[in-house]
């Protein structure tokens, strides 16, 4: 979804009544109304209804409906952020704007927890002011808002000022063009320069052969920009065609990306997200190292095998490339194992009586052909009046990579626009597994 066309129709579309900000443990820490004062008891109601009834907050649907509410929630740091409607809205929209609003709160305080929001309430409580209005997103650039409210550093400086002392313009602070309401005029750096961070996490299941069975990639362009003046950004990436549902910054020019797939903005100030996409469909992903596991069963006991290394045909492009990091193998074992003896080459493994799973540390997978390949036995020990399991469980998979696009997605080149001065610029590249499932 994009805000821009959000904010185009709001006739159509009914927003956030109000926000209530609230513990884990039911107690109410800050509350904000756009559209009419909601009673309290609406919120203590859902909580009693939703929260209570789960052992984990975790496991509380995102977004649930309670006879004329509609109710939308993020969990951070042990506090609920709940949003109450009481129309149809795009559900995805609300927990990317409650998601902004945890981000925001992270940026301006550090630590988000029940204390921090209540040392600085006036300051919290003025975020969600500028945040939204009438229940719609307006404000949702940090960097703005630090112009219409100051952090709390800053608000107590300003508090302490002496009688007597030179009062502040509010002008100072600066005023972002109505053109560009996510950059202010008159930014000035000595050292001028922009990053990019581009990471993909991957979604895959692989059969027991090796053979791909589903594979797709979300990935995030986030960028950290500190350039003077008002820059003009271009950025061509290598493959666009494998963009899908790219959702792209609110300063991206969307027609000019129609056109050539050049991405072209004048960027806000300090970090932001740049874009967000996936890639899938009829991809054929292939990881840069293989697992081959065999688990097996019999009466009273059970072994598993398990073999992991580089893949031949990878090739790194640079030194950087094929630097797979914290390999984790995790295997979600039947509950009726008891015991387990483990043996392995690298890393570390071990079985977790309270969970039931035999987890192995790896670590780093080198590439070179003079390292050995990493190999775990264990045998399971099941127990005598529990009948011989009849499934086979998978590998659960985590995993980093530095300097690897594991979709062939990459950022081409960066140029400057309508600027003098010739900025560092820098980009790196992430993989990380997300859900990454082979069978055995």
């Amino acid at each position: 979804y994009s805000f821009c066309t959000l904010l185009g129709s709001r006739k159509q579309t009914a927003m956030i009544n109000s926000l209530f900000i609230m513990s884990t443990g039911g107690c109410i820490v800050i509350e904000k109304h756009w559209k009419g004062m909601l009673p309290r008891h609406v919120a203590d109601d859902y909580y009693s209804d939703f929260v209570l009834p789960h052992e984990n907050p975790k496991d509380v649907v995102p977004i649930v409906t309670s006879g004329k509410f509609i109710f939308a929630h993020v969990l951070h740091c042990d506090l609920i952020f709940l949003a109450v409607l009481q129309g149809e809205s795009p559900s995805m929209m609300i927990i990317e704007i409650l998601q902004r609003i945890v981000d925001i709160f992270d940026k301006y305080f550090e630590d988000v927890n029940e204390d921090t929001i209540r040392d600085n309430f006036v300051t919290a409580y003025s975020i969600l002011e500028e945040v939204l209005d009438n229940g719609f997103p307006m404000s949702i650039e940090t960097s703005v808002l630090k112009e219409l409210v100051p952090p709390p550093s800053i608000s107590r400086l300003l508090h302490n000022l002496r009688p007597g002392d030179a009062p502040v313009n509010p002008t100072s602070f600066g005023v972002e063009s109505q053109s560009t309401p996510w950059r202010k005029h008159g930014i000035r750096y000595s050292n001028n320069e922009i990053f990019f961070d581009m990471t993909e996490e991957i979604h895959s299941i692989v059969d027991a052969d090796g053979r791909i069975i589903s594979a797709s990639v979300q990935g995030i362009l986030d960028c950290n920009c500190r350039l003077t003046g008002m820059p003009d950004v271009v950025i061509q990436l290598r493959n666009p065609e494998l963009l899908e549902n790219a959702a792209f910054h609110a300063c991206v020019r969307k027609s000019r990306y129609a056109q050539d797939s050049s991405i072209c903005f004048i960027p806000p100030d300090g970090q932001f997200t740049l874009a967000t996409y996936d890639v899938g469909g009829d991809q054929q992903f292939q990881p840069p190292f293989y697992v081959k596991p065999q688990i097996g069963f019999g009466d009273g006991s059970g072994r598993v095998s398990i073999m992991a290394g580089m893949r031949g045909s990878f090739v790194p492009t640079d030194k950087k490339d094929g630097q797979v990091q914290d390999l984790k193998l995790t295997v979600p074992l039947p509950s009726s194992v008891d015991s387990c003896t483990i043996d392995q080459s690298h890393g570390s493994a071990m079985f977790d009586y309270s969970t039931r799973e035999l987890v192995w540390e790896i670590g780093r997978l080198s590439n070179s052909k003079s390292s050995s390949t990493p190999t775990l036995t264990a045998t399971l020990h099941i127990r005598s009046d529990a009948e011989r399991p009849s499934v086979t469980p998978p590998v659960l998979i985590e995993y980093n990579q530095t300097g690897g696009s594991f979709s062939g997605l990459k950022v081409e080149t960066v140029n400057i626009l309508n600027e003098g001065y010739k900025p560092y610029k820098g980009v790196r590249t992430f993989t990380k597994a997300g859900h990454f499932v082979v069978r055995s």
